[in-house]
């Protein structure tokens, strides 16, 4: 048996994250449940591996492993040998992670629109310091904030797509510290962002 390379788990592949930021909400994207005859160029390669992809991704992120994978698991006793489709994979989803993601099937799945985070605003505290983040798309994505301090250290924040259930357009996170910040940086390399201009802020 030939032995298997071991993948380097430092690495981080963006494949196709950044490839939907640029296409998403254009002529070249269409809601991933679409019906079509196309097997080949940007909305069928979108619509088959990064979107469908970050969606999973983000479910398991809101959910914590062993929710995820008892989710799954429910899934596959459910339909395994049958033809299931997609309304199936979502409830069997829902049923086995106890939790009625009804919201994000429909916004990731169904929905058109685009990812678009955005820092509002940093503002100081008696404990520290406020971030408001906006939601300026319609696809609910994580929430990953990078602080930096006077000092040049830093503090990485997350937040799951949990904070757009309700519909909101904006989450404000708390940063306890006493030093100054001095620069917030909104994204990640798994998390699409169809206009990433106004995901920096910087201290004047």
């Amino acid at each position: 048996m030939a032995d298997f390379p071991i993948i380097d788990p430092t690495l981080v592949d963006d494949y196709g994250v950044a490839r939907y930021g640029t296409h998403a909400a254009t002529e070249s994207d269409a809601p991933i449940v679409t019906l079509s005859t196309q097997q080949s160029g940007v909305p069928f390669f979108l619509n088959s591996y990064p979107k469908p992809g970050m969606g999973y991704l983000y479910v398991k992120d809101l959910l914590g492993d062993d929710l995820f994978t008892k989710a799954l698991h429910t899934y596959i006793r459910n339909w395994n040998g049958k033809h299931p489709m997609p309304y199936d994979f979502f409830n069997s989803m829902n049923a086995g992670g106890g939790r009625n993601l009804n919201w994000f099937w429909q916004r990731w799945f169904f929905d058109s629109g685009y990812p678009d985070l955005a820092i509002g605003s940093v503002n100081k505290t008696g404990p520290g310091y406020d971030i408001v983040v906006q939601a300026k798309g319609s696809k609910p994505v994580p929430v990953d904030l990078t602080v930096t301090f006077a000092d040049n250290t830093t503090q990485k924040i997350h937040r799951t797509i949990g904070v757009w259930e309700t519909g909101a357009t904006s989450v404000t996170v708390p940063v306890a510290t006493t030093q100054t910040v001095k620069r917030v940086s909104l994204g990640s390399a798994l998390v699409s962002d169809s206009f990433p201009k106004d995901n920096t802020w910087e201290a004047k």
